[in-house]
């Protein structure tokens, strides 16, 4: 069950939170689509993510997390996206990058309280593949057994949050 009365109450929460772990990142709520700028000129990496969806900035937050430094200085890092109606091989391919993150988004909403439900961003009615569930499950057990430091950070911290809630 979720601490939060509204969308825009766990936004607020989280983004407070993600300020004091990672100042060298605004997290931008409101945007049509999600997108990733990288940090530019001393401005600060932007990660905006959809409406303001806690889900959204979770599934953002989670690649910010995983990415290294060098994706971390690309636009999007650097990822290739096919919208909506990709082939059976694309929606693979899309599964297969999507796993990790969304093992880490799923530790995240644990903590925090929110529904999580894997997103395949198709909407054809194919059923996630078997490969995607287990690379997601396993992805999980990762996470909440040996996250790499900046998920630990993230986790630590929204526990941090959950704590001072209660």
């Amino acid at each position: 069950m979720s601490l939060f009365a509204s969308d825009d109450d766990a936004c607020r929460a989280l983004i407070g939170v993600l300020k004091e772990i990672l100042p060298e990142v605004s997290f931008i709520g409101g945007a049509e689509e999600p997108v990733y700028v990288a940090p530019k000129g001393g401005a600060p990496a932007e990660v905006h993510f959809r409406s303001n969806y806690p889900r959204s900035l979770l599934h953002e937050l989670s690649h910010y997390c995983l990415a290294g430094d060098r994706r971390r200085g690309l636009d999007d890092f650097g990822f290739w996206y096919t919208p909506c109606g990709r082939s059976e091989q694309e929606q693979y391919e899309f599964e297969m990058v999507e796993a990790r993150p969304q093992g880490l988004e799923k530790a995240m909403c644990e903590i925090v309280g929110l529904p999580f439900t894997p997103s395949l961003d198709d909407f054809s009615g194919r059923p996630p593949s078997d490969s995607f569930v287990a690379g997601m499950h396993e992805a999980y057990l990762e996470m909440t057994s040996n996250p790499p430091p900046t998920a630990k950070k993230i986790l630590l911290g929204l526990n941090g949050l959950i704590a001072k809630a209660k």
